[in-house]
């Protein structure tokens, strides 16, 4: 099936990787793509353009599909987006990433633009679904599982030839314009201080990597977290645009991948570390669940919140987790006491996240889906279903 696919294919935030992990499971499912990138003035490429899989001319015949894999409110605010390359398929799909409970404020305007709704997860599905008029469909993104077997298989070399590795090493990761009080780099940095005070005796050498981007676009944030690590050598800060290659030496480094998140639409960067066999700790709520059930991960306890007051999209009033600090600190020092027990973890989640996230099992749901909309010669998609 010939799927005209746009997405921020070139960015380096997390609507563009999801869009860049959508698109490998498409083609897992046999589509042939063409590719509309769209670029936003606000977020630098940092990836090559895809190359079109399809060797149909663009010119002459309409796709089969339209699949536009970003929020509505990105469109809302940069119209011009799609005007370049306007929808004509027959069969019209949205891909939204939404991370709240409640529907996102807005939104339902949308729905009149396309045929179905594909989401990141269940969690965000039964979101959309609360107002949505036509279907609602959960297909988790799918990893780069040749890159990241392939990283693993170094990683475990890398480990076996340096069995004495110190200090243990957490890593967390986040962009400012995700929200950082919901991505919640503050709680990471309180909870391993908690479980790691700095003049305390006879505890374990550790380190804590901050991965932030966008940062010099918002300086104001970035200074408060600045002031949260002051003093503290152990916390290092990386604010730099980083490559593909600079992005696997950082996963490298890390023993450990810490996310006490509010409220995630999926965590792609939570699969990509425990595909590689790094232990994560993580806040035992919304979309990561799909992909990381009891025993893949240390799940941190959480009690639901009312946001105090509006942070973008995400309004007062709706609810997002809290996460145990206490219990976060806990699974920290658990981790880097215990090496054995953080390599079963990693191994346990490595296994467990390719059974969720495998290439059949998401190809199969593209399958059945198009399948089930696609007739031929039908004029559109609406008209064609029941």
């Amino acid at each position: 099936m010939h799927v005209r696919f746009y997405g921020h294919l070139r960015a380096g935030f997390g609507l563009a990787g999801g869009a860049r992990a959508t698109a490998r499971c498409l083609q897992a499912a046999g589509c042939t793509l063409d590719y509309v990138d769209l670029a936003l003035a606000s977020h630098a490429a940092v990836q090559a353009m895809p190359q079109d899989t399809s060797c149909l001319d663009q010119q002459q015949i309409t796709p089969q599909v339209d699949l536009v894999h970003t929020n509505p409110n990105i469109l809302a605010s940069n119209p011009e987006l799609l005007q370049r390359q306007p929808l004509s398929a027959p069969l019209r799909i949205g891909y939204w990433a939404w991370e709240l409970e409640a529907f996102p404020d807005g939104w339902e305007r949308f729905f009149g633009d396309y045929d179905e709704i594909w989401c990141p997860s269940s969690f965000t599905a039964q979101s959309l679904a609360l107002r949505s008029p036509i279907p609602v469909i959960a297909l988790p993104h799918l990893p780069d599982w040749s890159h990241l077997d392939e990283r693993r298989r170094l990683r475990q070399q890398q480990r076996r030839q340096r069995q004495d590795r110190l200090p243990f090493t957490f890593l967390t990761l986040f962009d400012f314009w995700s929200t950082p009080e919901r991505k919640n780099p503050e709680a990471v940095i309180r909870a391993f201080q908690k479980a790691f005070p700095r003049h305390a005796q006879d505890q374990p050498s550790v380190q804590l990597l901050i991965k932030a981007s966008s940062a010099e676009q918002f300086p104001e944030q970035a200074m408060a977290m600045d002031a949260l690590t002051a003093g503290d050598p152990r916390i290092r800060w990386i604010k730099a645009l980083l490559s593909n290659e600079q992005l696997d030496a950082l996963y490298d480094e890390a023993d450990a991948l810490v996310s006490l998140h509010r409220a995630e639409g999926f965590g792609l960067t939570l699969a990509e570390a425990m595909a590689l066999g790094i232990p994560v700790i993580a806040t035992g709520y919304s979309g990561n669940l799909d992909f990381m059930p009891p025993g893949s991960a240390a799940l941190i306890p959480w009690q639901l919140q009312p946001l105090e007051r509006s942070y973008g999209d995400y309004l007062a009033g709706c609810h997002w987790a809290e996460p145990d600090l206490s219990a976060a600190a806990v699974a920290m020092r658990r981790l880097a006491g215990n090496p054995g027990h953080a390599e079963q973890l990693g191994d346990a989640g490595s296994r467990l996240v390719r059974e969720r996230l495998s290439p059949h099992r998401l190809a199969a749901v593209v399958r059945q889906r198009l399948g089930r909309w696609w007739l031929p010669n039908a004029t559109t998609a609406k008209d064609s279903s029941a």
